[in-house]
């Protein structure tokens, strides 16, 4: 049965029934359902996402979200169902992928792109879906378990709240959340072992799951096996996962603990306990396992740090604990890992988190010749950036996300107990290495055969694995070939699917971008907040407002600012456009802005551009291109948005062409500061 529905036969129905538009429009939401099939093998995880996408409008759009996966999954492949057909994505290089999914929406082609923006955050974007049309989009990941006392447990994050700090990201491409919870259906299978469900219970395997908590499971009684799988180049791959090895060498650690405002959120599955609660108890917890040959340093930070005690000198872990601050302030990470690094020897540095912040430099960290661990705390924590520095130096990342935290603490400390193993310099093709990632010792070979292994997504999952172990070692450009030859979604490369076959649509497709929920955690202190008078900001962005400069508070203000152009002309009247551009929303009709046609637009916005537009030097210079002076207008403002907006870029690029640089473009920008 097709898939494709004519202008027709969209269903008005569908948005009343899943109550779902996207917030602050009147647009529905594209995100029509979501499903997660989970298998379990070894200590191995393979997680499948579908994602079915819906074009209840008139016109095309393109669909986009931005979502958490763990930092130390690797993503390995995608296929879209489209009227009927399946087509199988390929990699490429980063920039060719994208420059592969722009041409062919160009062309009027749908298209499918999965990339990595920042490690262990990711962006699906599905452009040009037809009116009336559902597009099922499914990508599989795969990653160890992590081992906790001998327990295996796999958390699939799925939303997280305000962060700290800016991303670099585009507006366009960054992580929002505020959507509508929506359920997903979730399968769960086990070759080996019990698996559970932390706050659910499984049916038959299956079970129903709110997309505004991550998805918690935890595996007893698993077994360690081989599991094959076979690389690109025919070879068989061996894999294997099992416990790391407990070790009772002493410590040398600064622990560093956050103390920011986000740490006064309700801690997972604890109704009366906050995150900084569970970790002062989970910290008292653990006490009695310190030795007195162990020596740690307790430091604290929000937006400044201090240190609040040593072992060295005979103070107990517990009485240390007790003397943490309560929390406040912003999660300025960076400033303190900076701060830490220079004030102790320590070998190690133990990072007690959330994780919610942008503002560290990951590159510089881990420079410093440390080992960095993480223990995120909260189901909406987020692994980009610090576990990116922890993979990075040779840590493990642990996340308390509904579970004891005083367990998972004490895992970390034990990982701490074991020396690091750098992984030596591989050149040419990998043949045999071995690593340790959040308490699992993984091992990897490469050998030619023979033998015959069918293809399924859970051996490719096994090569896939293996491969992302290899890519640290080798140089970048051995690198990018490794990932495209395996098809994997890194840092340099993603996954893209062009549908020749489809009907082409006309115009630019306007962008839908899909917020993910707001974390259940944040809904108990909205709900306890006093009344907010109008106009002022809702309790969750306090946080925002206190980093103005951060990405968030952007977003914010943007999302919030009046339509109405006072704001944007100034004291110099019409001639002021040097803001016009970001109280334009590009994304709600691309094409119509394309034609100079301003009929969406607030009055007072139009009304200035069609002013400046009359401005004999905008008319002289769209005369000789043999446009609009409207729609020249559209064009260089939509140029000044380029960065933050997709939609921007491709409207600037339809109009202005290969002219967008030259001097007549520029002179005209000054003369109307639009920078």
């Amino acid at each position: 049965m097709s898939l494709i529905a004519s202008p027709a036969m969209i269903d008005p129905l569908h948005v009343f029934v899943s109550g779902a538009c996207i917030t602050g429009t009147k647009r529905p939401l594209p995100l029509l359902s979501t499903q997660f099939d989970v298998r379990v093998a070894h200590g191995l995880a393979v997680v499948s996402t579908t994602r079915t996408f819906r074009n209840d409008e008139r016109k095309s759009i393109e669909a986009t979200i931005t979502f958490p996966i763990p930092v130390h999954a690797v993503l390995f492949a995608l296929e879209a169902r489209i009227d009927g057909r399946v087509l199988n994505a390929k990699a490429q290089r980063k920039d060719k992928a994208r420059e592969t999914y722009e041409s062919a929406l160009e062309r009027g082609k749908t298209s499918v792109l999965h990339e990595e923006v920042l490690r262990g955050v990711h962006m699906l974007s599905v452009g040009h879906i037809p009116p009336g049309a559902e597009i099922a989009v499914s990508t599989n990941w795969a990653m160890t378990l992590t081992n906790i006392n001998g327990t295996g447990h796999l958390r699939i994050p799925l939303t997280v709240g305000e962060i700290f700090g800016r991303s670099g990201l585009p507006d366009s491409d960054d992580l929002i959340h505020d959507g509508p919870n929506q359920i997903a259906d979730l399968t769960v299978s086990c070759l080996d072992g019990q698996i559970e469900l932390i706050d659910g219970r499984l049916e038959n395997g299956a079970a129903k799951v709110p997309l505004n908590a991550p998805i918690d499971m935890v595996t007893s009684n698993w077994v360690p096996g081989d599991l094959c799988g076979r690389a690109a180049d025919g070879r068989k791959v061996i894999l294997r996962i099992e416990p790391s090895a407990v070790t009772d060498a002493a410590l040398d650690l600064a622990l560093l603990i956050d103390r920011s405002g986000s740490m006064n959120e309700q801690f997972s599955g604890r109704l009366n306990n906050t995150k900084h609660d569970e970790i002062v108890r989970g910290l008292q917890d653990i006490a009695k396992g310190i030795g007195r040959a162990d020596i740690i340093d307790i430091w604290e930070f929000s937006d400044g740090f201090n240190h609040v005690g040593s072992t060295r000198n005979d103070q107990s872990l517990n009485a240390i604990a007790k003397r943490l601050n309560k929390p406040n302030g912003g999660t300025n990470i960076g400033r303190a890992l900076e701060g830490v690094a220079g004030q102790t020897n320590a070998r190690d540095v133990l990072l007690v988190t959330d994780g919610k912040s942008h503002a560290l430099d990951v590159q510089a960290l881990a420079q410093t010749g440390r080992r960095y661990s993480v223990v995120l705390v909260g189901e909406d924590s987020l692994e980009a950036n610090v576990g990116y520095l922890a993979a990075l130096t040779g840590g493990e990342i642990f996340v308390a996300s509904g579970g004891d935290l005083a367990e998972v603490l004490a895992q970390s400390l034990r990982s701490l107990r074991t020396s690091h193993k750098t992984l030596g310099r591989i050149t040419g093709a990998p043949e045999r290495l071995s690593v340790c990632r959040a308490g699992m010792s993984i091992s990897a070979s490469w050998q030619r055969t023979q033998e015959s292994l069918l293809e399924t997504i859970d051996t490719r999952a096994v090569a896939a694995l293996a491969a992302s172990l290899a890519l640290p070692a080798v140089d970048a450009e051995s690198a990018a070939e490794l990932a495209e030859k395996e098809g994997l979604v890194t840092h340099l490369t993603s996954l893209v699917l062009v549908d020749e076959a489809a009907s082409v649509q006309e115009g630019i497709p306007g962008t839908r971008k899909i917020p993910l929920p707001t974390p259940r955690t944040a809904l108990p202190v909205m709900a306890a907040a006093p009344p907010v008078a109008a106009g002022a900001p809702a309790p969750r962005m306090e946080m925002m407002e206190r980093d103005r400069a951060g990405r968030s508070s952007s977003h914010s203000a943007r999302a919030s600012r009046p339509v109405g152009f006072a704001t944007s002309v100034g004291h110099a009247g019409h001639r002021d456009l040097s803001r016009i551009g970001t109280d334009i929303d590009w994304n709600r009709g691309p094409d119509q802005l394309r034609r100079g046609d301003l009929s969406g637009l607030d009055p007072s916005i139009a009304r200035a551009i069609r002013d400046a537009a009359a401005l004999t030097e905008v008319v002289a210079l769209a005369r000789q291109l043999g446009i609009d002076p409207v729609v020249l207008l559209v064009g260089l403002m939509a140029q000044s948005q380029a960065q933050n907006n997709r939609s921007a870029m491709r409207i600037a690029k339809a109009i202005l062409g290969k002219n967008a640089g030259s001097a007549e473009f520029s002179k005209l920008r000054e003369l109307l500061h639009i920078t």
